[in-house]
This record gives structure tokens, C-alpha cells and sequence, in this order.
């Protein structure tokens, strides 16, 4: 059974793979790319996501820069991602982010799977986290990157995935899905 957030989350992976064929990520631009997927109850993901499209926003970023799935549901399309990527539902929600010069230099950070944007990231409960959440490290670097610079993400709490082109990703996963027989990519 197919559900509405299916369709929507391939159309907008539809969207982000020709806005990436049509103007492909450069080192000259914007320093970041990211890919948000989350899923409904993740609230705080969600406004994480706003935050930085709010800052891409007001740096001109383009949609190939900054794209999110699953925030209605988890579809086939973010568990296509996810499979390319190597990761699973339980990593649930997660950004992928690169540098817009090096796209293969992909750093997977955890974002609070509930309600607050603190979440997960505290580890001494109660918001009384005493240390930059890396998503929040992640937007910093990004806001003081000027356009044409590499984005610096050493030290930023995170796992690096191997073999993964952030630019490729859209593509590579419309590929698996189209050859997947229908009943593997419906819900």
C-alpha cells in the first residue's frame, strides 16, 4: 500500500536529482550540502532542518544544496537513501553533510530523535547539556564560511561514511528503485 508521503518524497528526490544535474555542486559556490532525513515524531529534527534552511536560505543556497525526507513519513524513498548510504531506520533522524568541494567527504550527524531540538544530544538530561550539540557546531561553521571556501568539518562529532558521493545520491537511489520489483519500494 502506497501512502501520500511516498509520492511526495519522490517527487521532491525527483526535483533535488535535476536540480543537482542541472547545476552541480562546485567549490566556487555555496560551502555545504546537506540532506536531512528524519521521520514525523522527530519534531526537534524538524526544526533543526528549519534553522538551516533559514541560513541556506539567506546565503542563496540552492535546493541541491539543502533537501529533507521523511517529515511526513518514512517512505520508500528515504529508506532507498538509507540504504545507500549504509544506514538504517533505527538511525533515524540523521543529516548527511559535505563539504560542497569534496561531496564524498560525507559526515553523518544524529539529530534528537523527539520533540526538543536538545534531545538526544544531552547527555546529562534535563537541557543541561554543557557542549555544542553538532548540529549546531555544523551550522556555525557554515554561517562563517564564506562562498568559494571549504567548509571545515574536522572535530565535528559524527560518523564518516565511505564511498558515498552526496552530489551521486539522489541519482543512485532512483536507479535501485527503478529496478526494484514494485512490492520492495511500496509500503
Amino acid at each position: 500500500m502506497s501512502h501520500h508521503y511516498d509520492q511526495h518524497d519522490h517527487e521532491k528526490l525527483l526535483r533535488w536529482r535535476d536540480d543537482l544535474t542541472a547545476a552541480p555542486i562546485g567549490p566556487e559556490g555555496f560551502p555545504a550540502m546537506a540532506l536531512f532525513l528524519v521521520k514525523p515524531q522527530a519534531t526537534g529534527s524538524h526544526e533543526i532542518f528549519r534553522r538551516y534552511r533559514t541560513e541556506f536560505e539567506k546565503r542563496d543556497a540552492s535546493f541541491a544544496h539543502l533537501v529533507v525526507f521523511g517529515m511526513h513519513g518514512v517512505s520508500a524513498t528515504v529508506r532507498g537513501l538509507l540504504d545507500q548510504a549504509d544506514l538504517s531506520e533505527s538511525d533515524l533522524p540523521v543529516m548527511l553533510l559535505a563539504p560542497s568541494t569534496d561531496p564524498c567527504a560525507v559526515t553523518v550527524v544524529r539529530l534528537p530523535s523527539g520533540e526538543s531540538i536538545e534531545g538526544a544530544d544531552d547527555p546529562n538530561g534535563g537541557g543541561t547539556c554543557d557542549y555544542l550539540a553538532a548540529w549546531q557546531d555544523v551550522l556555525d561553521r557554515i554561517s562563517i564560511t564564506r562562498p568559494g571556501r571549504p567548509l571545515r568539518l574536522m572535530g565535528v562529532q559524527g560518523q564518516k561514511l565511505d564511498g558515498v558521493d552526496l552530489s551521486a545520491l539522489a541519482g543512485a537511489a532512483l536507479e535501485v528503485a527503478a529496478a526494484a520489483p514494485p512490492s520492495l519500494t511500496a509500503d
